[in-house]
């Protein structure tokens, strides 16, 4: 038997062919964009691959409409957005265009073919600690960014962070204020990601700048090591080691990092470097190394996967229409996943189980055959915790409290039924949650939230 380690898993592919339901543009002052692909969705809206009608490549995020309609949530877009536009930097996703007003307010941002850290890392391992340098400097620079515009990223995580062929790129910062404000739903989490948070952050206390940088510390310890600096888990086991241990900086390789690493995540916020003398004196050392070479190819594949996007999905029978709910790597500054659960004016039924025996729809559904001749599958995996999720199926829904993984669920489809309709929506606190939606055991649906959030899938079949 060989000793050799199993090949690493690249990252999954982002750009997905426009569905038969998907818009084809929006509309700018300047022209519409083009919809050229779909890059993901989640609770807030869904991601495209755009152009310009100058032909600038762009992310572009158009809310639900739901949330269109909430003359708050557009306040909020609008403000956010505008401040957003402000930060500049090289090492940064600019925001290009927005328009709070549209019927479904929609935001642009460069688009930059990327593979977040969090991917890099869990595919191909820890970075160099030369590689690591290079992207704590062009981490630090864009926070100083940020921070000159009156922002605090509040969310600074190995997600947040992109590696581009250019470098690093921070994202997720500004609008992200705005989209919390709007799905805040549990007082009781406290708003971030728990294994990179600041203690002042876990506290529910006032947060600066300098709750910035310790994350930044803790992304960097994440990058050297491969690990979340207070390991996995519960969101509330994370808070509480949070609180009581030091992170073990000795697991960090390199002597020098590990002083700039300890130096961020000291607990007393006025003992942290700023953002910008962090990046003058990480700026002293030049950067010895691009990207590890898996992570360059897989960007330059990516790269040429935006240049020549899928074509729109044609409109067949019982084809699924997916929506991929884990938003991927678009370059967008909107923090999608921490979305709230919409059901469409439909109210679920709660049920005091943790794991629902099949069942069939109701009376209320479209008459159904006495045999089923398929079956829709719900499943979720992992290490973190689901707190509640809701099924539904036709129109039928079942809301499952404290959930226990893995789990899974099942439910019949009539032959009677020429299309199905499905939707999953799960709010998760702390760890990974892997979620797949299966029929007749063909994937139709997958996704994942990592450190707590929301995910959503919803299709036709």
């Amino acid at each position: 038997m060989s000793g050799r380690s199993p090949r690493p898993r690249p990252p999954e592919d982002h750009v997905e062919a426009l569905e038969p339901g998907d818009p084809r543009s929006v509309e700018a002052p300047a022209g519409a964009y083009r919809l050229l692909a779909r890059l993901g969705s989640g609770g807030m809206g869904t991601v495209y691959l755009g152009r310009s009608a100058a032909g600038r490549v762009v992310a572009i995020k158009l809310v639900h409409p739901e949330f269109g309609a909430d003359p708050g949530f557009r306040e909020r877009f609008r403000r956010e957005a505008e401040l957003a536009a402000t930060v500049g930097g090289g090492f940064t996703a600019p925001v290009v265009d927005a328009d709070p007003d549209a019927p479904r307010p929609w935001l642009a941002t460069e688009y930059l073919p990327s593979v977040p850290l969090r991917d890099a890392v869990r595919a191909w391992g820890p970075l160099p600690p030369d590689v690591v340098r290079y992207l704590a400097a062009g981490v630090a620079e864009a926070l100083a960014d940020v921070h000159g515009a009156g922002i605090v990223h509040r969310d600074l995580t190995p997600a947040n962070v992109l590696l581009t062929a250019d470098g690093p790129r921070v994202i997720d910062f500004g609008i992200a204020r705005a989209l919390d404000a709007a799905t805040i739903t549990d007082s009781e989490t406290p708003l971030g990601s728990p294994g990179f948070m600041s203690p002042e952050q876990a506290a529910g206390g006032e947060i600066g700048p300098a709750s910035d940088i310790f994350t930044l510390g803790a992304t960097l310890m994440f990058a050297c090591t491969g690990k979340e600096p207070f390991g996995a888990g519960p969101w509330h086991e994370q808070l509480v080691r949070l609180r009581s241990e030091r992170p073990r900086f000795d697991r960090v390789p390199d002597e020098s990092l590990r002083a700039v690493i300890a130096g961020c995540m000291e607990r007393d916020p006025s003992h942290r470097p700023a953002a910008g003398e962090l990046a003058e004196r990480l700026a002293d050392r030049p950067p010895e190394a691009a990207w590890p070479s898996p992570v360059a190819a897989e960007i330059d594949r990516r790269r040429r996967e935006a240049e020549n996007p899928p074509a729109p999905a044609a409109r067949r029978d019982r084809t699924p229409v997916v929506v991929i709910a884990a938003v991927a790597a678009a370059v967008l500054v909107v923090a999608g996943v921490s979305a709230a659960v919409w059901y469409q004016g439909r109210e679920p039924r709660a049920e005091a189980v943790a794991a629902p025996t099949p069942r069939s729809p109701s009376a209320s559904a479209p008459a159904a055959s006495p045999t089923p001749v398929g079956e829709i599958k719900f499943s979720l995996s992992g290490d973190g915790k689901v707190e509640s999720l809701t099924y539904t199926v036709n129109g039928e829904s079942t809301k499952v409290e404290d959930v226990d993984l893995p789990w899974e669920a099942t439910v019949p489809i009539p032959a009677s039924v020429p299309r199905t309709a499905y939707e999953l929506d799960l709010k998760t606190s702390g760890g990974e949650v892997r979620y797949n939606v299966d029929v007749d055991g063909r994937l139709l649906t997958r996704g994942a939230t990592f450190g707590g959030g929301t995910g959503h899938a919803e299709g036709i079949y």
